[in-house]
């Protein structure tokens, strides 16, 4: 006695005319990836550069009411010495030279370990 095969798609019998077994139909959704095609080549974003100025600038924005906060809120006077001068100055305008001391020395010490390892960066990528 002859049977006939009718496929089954989650435990029903599918009825749509299409013949062969349940392994060569696929269920409805999700396909898993072909392993045979190619894959698509990934995009490439180009970066502007005002795109990447735009986060410092907001950076900046925040620093300087930040600033602006603390000059404000340091307007009491000092008495400063330093290798025999003396004077009175608003603690803000001390605090502030102070920074811009660390600032100067940082991006100084900064710009000679640059300058070091620039050679032998180049060194590297030969």
């Amino acid at each position: 006695m002859p049977t006939s095969h009718t496929p089954r798609v989650n435990g029903r019998a599918r009825l749509t005319g299409q013949t062969g077994s349940v392994s060569q139909l696929r269920p409805p959704g999700r396909r898993a990836p072909d392993r045979h095609k190619a894959l698509p080549e990934p995009r490439t974003l180009t970066v502007a550069r005002t795109s990447v100025v735009w986060p410092g600038l907001w950076a900046v924005a925040v620093l300087l009411i930040v600033f602006m906060v603390f000059v404000v809120s340091n307007t009491g006077d000092v008495r400063i010495s330093f290798t025999g001068m003396s004077g009175v100055l608003p603690m803000a305008v001390v605090l502030m030279a102070a920074m811009g001391t660390g600032i100067a020395v940082t991006l100084i010490l900064g710009t000679a370990r640059a300058t070091q390892l620039r050679p032998l960066t180049r060194k590297r990528l030969r």
